[in-house]
């Protein structure tokens, strides 16, 4: 059974997107690891309740070691979520 994470005051629950190793465009392999340091972008999953202007479903970009990890593990995968407090958010995706 999966346990509901609820944030509490100006804190948002988002889900990390899933890191993919790639090849740059100078032809650089990067593994997963180092994509998913360098970019910091997911999906609102919950907001606490002082906060007004974000829905569940909005896309955004907060600081790669801003916030709290938390894994869980939802139909035998392991999912990764960040809980950050509204400032660590820098910018919403529209």
């Amino acid at each position: 059974m999966t346990q509901k994470i609820i944030p509490r005051g100006k804190r948002v629950l988002v889900k990390r997107d899933e890191a993919k190793g790639g090849v740059s465009e100078h032809g650089i392999v990067t593994p997963d690891s180092v994509e998913k340091e360098q970019k910091a972008y997911g999906t609102v999953v919950a907001a606490g309740p002082d906060i007004k202007d974000v829905k569940v479903g909005d896309r955004c970009i907060y600081g790669a070691y801003a916030g709290e990890d938390i894994e869980q593990e939802e139909k035998g995968k392991k999912v990764e979520y960040k809980l950050l407090d509204d400032e660590d958010v820098i910018a919403f995706i529209k």
